[in-house]
């Protein structure tokens, strides 16, 4: 009969804490919201040449929980507007001042080195973004593949709320 209770009081927590959802990735699949991973195949190169189209991810859904997302960071996020999880990189945070010019993205008046991008490909329909303050409680995320990324460039600044984890493994 203890064992009963045991396991019935474990799933009443897993539950609970599937619908609470106190560490707030922004993922109703329940390894995001228990185990704290989520396992990711990459459809698009919008992360080429960093992470290619086919690869496989995994993505650490409480990576957030307790603290700040830095720039530089891959993360998996749910774009605004859209049901759909993109994969990006962090550009700016709150307080930051961001512009993109002739691809080159500036964060708080400097140029960004940017080893990771496809250096050949350096102009494309998203190659300028005027210098914009990022409002309290969102990021500036961008793809890698800078001439084939739907990121921030187009639908604008995503809410940390929105933040489904740090792509922990590629």
């Amino acid at each position: 009969m203890k064992f009963f209770y045991a396991f019935l009081a474990l799933w009443i927590m897993l539950i609970g804490m599937y619908f609470v959802n106190p560490l707030g990735p922004a993922s109703a699949d329940p390894r995001a919201r228990l185990f704290g991973y989520m396992a990711y195949s990459i459809p698009s190169s919008s992360m080429a040449p960093s992470i290619e189209a086919g690869s496989h991810i995994v993505v650490g859904t409480f990576a957030y929980a307790f603290s700040e997302p830095e720039t530089g960071d891959i993360v998996a996020f749910k774009a605004p507007h859209v049901d759909t999880t993109f994969l990006g990189r962090v550009m700016g945070r709150a307080g930051d001042f961001v512009a993109v010019r002739d691809s080159v993205v500036h964060l708080n008046g400097r140029a960004l080195e940017e080893p990771y991008i496809n250096a050949e490909i350096t102009t494309c329909r998203y190659s300028e973004y005027p210098e914009t303050g990022i409002p309290e409680g969102h990021l500036f995320i961008l793809g890698d593949n800078r001439c084939n990324s739907l990121d921030s460039r187009a639908y604008g600044f995503v809410p940390k709320g929105n933040l489904v984890g740090k792509v922990v493994f590629d």
